[in-house]
């Protein structure tokens, strides 16, 4: 592309309420704010899920070393030593 081109073209003119109505359009597409209660009843909902998470995890830990330490005991898990 030949820079020399670009001399040819010409600037536009652009109507008068064109800004007007571009900044109507932007003040009618604002986004709303949160009501402040609904978002601490969101937050408060958020961390009673963390939370439940959370035990949940824990608990499985707990359990998983349960459940394989029945099943060594009634000789369920094969165990890949050759002496014991």
């Amino acid at each position: 592309m030949d820079i020399d081109n670009l001399k040819w073209i010409q600037k536009v003119e652009a109507p008068p309420f064109l800004f007007t109505r571009i900044q109507q359009k932007i003040e009618s597409e604002k986004l709303e704010r949160m009501p402040n209660k609904m978002a601490v009843i969101l937050n408060f909902c958020i961390v009673i899920v963390l939370i439940i998470n959370v035990m949940v995890f824990i608990g499985s830990k707990t359990k998983s070393v349960f459940t394989e330490s029945y099943a060594q005991s009634i000789h369920l898990i094969s165990n890949n030593s050759l002496y014991e």
